[in-house]
């Protein structure tokens, strides 16, 4: 019980820095990013998920890389995408228990290659995927309380890219001023 507890705050903490960098600028969210990802690896490992633990651990350094790429205003090398897929692949065929481990497979195979896009509007767009992934693999290892919190995500996710194309749609319709 104090297992799961612990897991689940764990989670908690991850997934308020993650809902907040999906308001952030690329370089901001990167940085989000990976400090949720310590908590996130944090509570797959406390709940014995090997597979999701090592692999969020690993996306960790992703972000992290990533990041430094970003602040230096430069594109991502492609080459990071299979290298990373490769890693999250072996990790998975090493630690897989069952079936449902799959998606914590594809699920950073897809992260990875979303968040080395450019625009944060794709890369949110991009993001609704591998999080509906977690989803469906938490609650099917009986992970609820973290299905809700992926769920939770993937709302903040939609919310922040309806805020994006309104904020747009205001820049390019301003209010009549009244002279």
């Amino acid at each position: 019980m104090v297992q799961f507890i612990i897991s689940q705050v764990l989670g908690g903490i991850a997934l308020i820095l993650v809902c907040i960098s999906y308001f952030c600028n690329k370089k901001v969210f990167l940085i989000f990013q990976t400090v949720a990802n310590v908590f996130y690896g944090s509570a797959f490992l406390v709940s014995l998920s090997l597979v999701a633990g090592i692999n969020t651990f690993i996306s960790m350094t992703r972000t992290a890389l990533f990041y430094f790429y970003e602040r230096k205003n430069k594109t991502i090398p492609f080459f990071y995408i299979p290298i990373y897929s490769i890693i999250y692949i072996t990790i998975g065929l090493v630690f897989l228990k069952s079936p449902w481990d799959i998606l914590t497979v594809i699920s950073p195979i897809i992260f990875t290659f979303a968040m080395s896009l450019r625009k944060m509007i794709v890369v949110n767009f991009t993001l609704i995927l591998p999080n509906l992934m977690l989803v469906i693999y938490n609650i099917f290892n009986t992970f609820y309380t973290s299905a809700i919190l992926d769920g939770i995500e993937i709302i903040v996710i939609i919310v922040s890219i309806s805020l994006y194309f309104i904020r747009k749609k205001q820049i390019a319709n301003p209010p009549p001023t009244n002279k």
